[in-house]
């Protein structure tokens, strides 16, 4: 008998390469999986800049893409008092939103992100881009070319 072998090709997230970042943080755990670049020289504590990649196992069998941002809204009450959505865009799979937060009570610094969730057969995939700053128009514009590049490959 010829054993038969089968192969199930993971949906995963198709992302370019941001230059000069590096990995400050990586683990993969039960079907989740977290990494956040910063800036070389910098870490997952003191940056300016963080490239965040996550995949929440079994998340999109409970909530859209849309749903999961507002999970991510719901939990600024406490993680950032006075947040501001600055918009929010929902589109069939997928849902892109920028947050601004005036001051970050840890940190004591504003932080603005950028999100795009992308719901797959089972899992929640979460591409993000943040800032310890309040980021200018060139900044703006470097988070949305980047999520706008990032794609969910079945």
């Amino acid at each position: 008998m010829i054993p038969i072998l089968l192969a199930f090709a993971l949906e995963a997230l198709e992302r370019p390469a941001v230059p000069g970042f590096v990995a400050g943080y990586e683990v993969a755990k039960n079907g989740n999986y977290i990494q956040e670049q910063v800036p070389a020289g910098e870490n997952v504590e003191k940056w300016t800049r963080m490239v965040t990649t996550q995949r929440f196992a079994g998340v999109a069998e409970a909530t859209s893409a849309n749903g999961f941002l507002q999970l991510m809204i719901d939990g600024l009450a406490s993680g950032c008092p006075g947040a501001t959505v600055v918009y929010r865009r929902p589109s069939g799979k997928t849902a892109q939103m920028r947050v601004d937060c005036p001051t970050n009570p840890k940190t004591g610094l504003p932080e603005t992100f950028f999100a795009k969730a992308m719901a797959g057969s089972t899992d929640m995939h979460v591409a993000q881009v943040a800032f310890r700053s309040i980021p200018k128009a060139n900044d703006v514009a470097w988070a949305e070319k980047y999520l706008g590049s990032v794609s969910l490959k079945p």
